[in-house]
């Protein structure tokens, strides 16, 4: 009974674990370094750049593999493609939760990204291939559903962290991840895999994406845009409410938790009012672009004059509300390339997008490292100069983006369809 069941709903079974799988990468992605990142750097007495480094190992990992998964998915199929991430996820949240030498936990930090780069791109072949005509409202539904891993990222886990302990809330996080692994093998063994394609891992088709300009438009407006918002989410955010705005841990953990539930309703009200504009999907760019414009702004402006209160949490929610741009970028790669480079371009997006993330990571650290933190009740806190100059960088990256957004062009053959 109970195989003919899981038979019968193979394909169902499979979208919804493996978007258990994905809620697990966002959940180990937005957590570390993060809504912890106090507690890291005082369990193992490290400086700003090495607690950013964790998530720094997280993303480039991410970001290469995205070039690879999506060679990977053509060849062999989404669903073998999240199969084997999902053994290498679990391995890298395991040994990041167990291990103290840091070399040791930077390398799980690694197979983790590595695990995790399966899960999008493996659960979007796998949506085009199932549901052809409504695509992407179905990925806008994993997406949404994806980022409830986020928001369990931040308050919640904040919270068990101050509960319990780090390495408890770490190894639980672990375990539920195996647990949804394996709840994915059994649709996987199950559903009618596509046959392994003759196409060989070139970079050629890359080469091709870069060559058009309205690519380098629409990945540099959607990756800069991702990379600033995520930076905020997963590295920075929560420190700064906390060491700027005086937010108490609780209620900036809580913010940042609001951020998730904002950007995943967000991207699926872009996919709906997207088809009810015609499928015009540039003014959703150009309102992007000014959002994030205004939002680095103000941040600038509040951190230069030294007001601290708690809009700055109310400007990362707004900056969360146009972050999820999936159902408008993955339809104009689409519109811009030929059939048999929309993957690659489509991993490109991605890679470009979080290797962002962690270059933007990396700056971060680099900044706050010049600037002498104040050791206050067992806090490490960073200055309002400090701050400043992290804004003052993004300032100058969202300018771009605006710049970016304006510059996207869409077929107006392709509204009405």
């Amino acid at each position: 009974m109970m195989i003919e069941l899981l038979r019968k709903y193979r394909v169902p079974l499979l979208f919804i674990t493996g978007t258990m799988l994905y809620c697990s990468a966002n959940l180990q992605r937005v957590a570390i370094p993060g809504a912890v990142f106090n507690e890291l750097q005082m369990k193992w007495h490290l400086s700003a750049s090495q607690v950013t480094g964790f998530g720094a190992c997280f993303m480039y990992v991410y970001a290469v593999s995205q070039l690879f998964v999506g060679l990977s998915g053509d060849r062999y199929g989404g669903a073998r493609v999240m199969a084997a991430g999902g053994i290498l996820f679990s391995v890298g949240g395991y040994l990041f939760a167990l291990m103290d030498n840091y070399y040791l936990l930077c390398i799980g930090r690694g197979l983790t990204g590595l695990g995790a780069s399966a899960f999008y791109l493996g659960l979007v072949a796998e949506a085009i291939r199932y549901f052809k005509k409504n695509y992407s409202i179905v990925i806008s539904v994993i997406v949404m559903t994806g980022y409830a891993g986020g928001i369990v990222a931040n308050a919640p886990f904040s919270f068990a962290v101050i509960h319990t302990s780090l390495r408890i809330v770490l190894a639980a996080s672990a375990t539920l991840s195996l647990l949804a692994f394996l709840l994915y093998l059994a649709p996987f063994a199950l559903i009618r895999k596509p046959p392994v394609r003759d196409i060989p891992f070139s970079y050629k088709n890359f080469l091709k994406v870069m060559k058009i300009r309205n690519n380098w438009n629409i990945l540099l407006f959607s990756g800069v845009n991702w990379g600033l918002y995520y930076a905020i989410q997963t590295v920075i955010g929560k420190k700064f409410l906390e060491d700027f705005c005086r937010i108490p841990t609780g209620k900036a953990a809580m913010f940042l938790s609001v951020t998730s539930v904002i950007s995943a309703i967000a991207g699926f009200t872009y996919a709906v009012s997207c088809k009810k504009i015609g499928n015009r999907r540039k003014p959703f760019c150009i309102l992007t672009g000014c959002m994030t414009f205004s939002v680095f702004a103000l941040l600038v402006l509040m951190t230069a004059l030294d007001i601290r209160n708690s809009l700055p949490g109310v400007l990362i929610c707004c900056l969360a509300s146009t972050a999820s741009l999936s159902a408008i970028v993955i339809p104009l790669i689409k519109e811009s390339n030929t059939p048999n480079e929309t993957g690659s371009a489509i991993a490109f997006s991605n890679f470009l997008a979080y290797i962002l993330v962690a270059v933007f990571g990396n700056v971060i650290g680099g900044v706050l490292n010049l600037f002498a933190p104040e050791n206050i009740g067992g806090k490490l806190i960073y200055s309002r100069s400090a701050y400043f100059t992290v804004f003052c960088i993004m300032f100058v990256c969202a300018a771009g983006v605006l710049f970016w957004a304006l510059s996207v062009k869409e077929k107006a053959k392709q509204r009405n369809k």
